[in-house]
């Protein structure tokens, strides 16, 4: 006589075979990890103060035409962006960042 398998016991095994596979998975990444690691040469590391660090760049000097267009642009955006007319918006200082 044949014996069925109720669904239960067919999920349960499923899971529990994916679960076992999975940590068959680890424990041989793991395994082999340490023994590349063993195997692999070692670099030396370079000092990081044996590296200058790049002088930052000047900013570029701005025409006076396009100073104002770029005045301008920022305006038209802050008005924009709080829902108000460009002519309430007053713009102190602008710095670049």
């Amino acid at each position: 006589m044949a014996s069925v398998i109720s669904t239960p016991q067919v999920v349960i095994m499923g899971l529990v075979t994916v679960f076992v596979v999975l940590i068959c998975l680890i424990i041989i990444i793991k395994i082999l990890g340490a023994v590349l690691e063993k195997l692999a040469p070692k670099k030396p590391v370079p000092a990081a103060a044996a590296v200058p660090a790049p002088a930052p760049a000047a900013p570029a000097p701005v025409p006076a035409g396009e100073k104002q267009k770029t005045v301008a642009a920022i305006a038209v955006a802050i008005a924009e962006y709080m829902g108000t007319d460009v002519s309430h918006i007053r713009i102190h200082s602008i710095k670049r960042v």
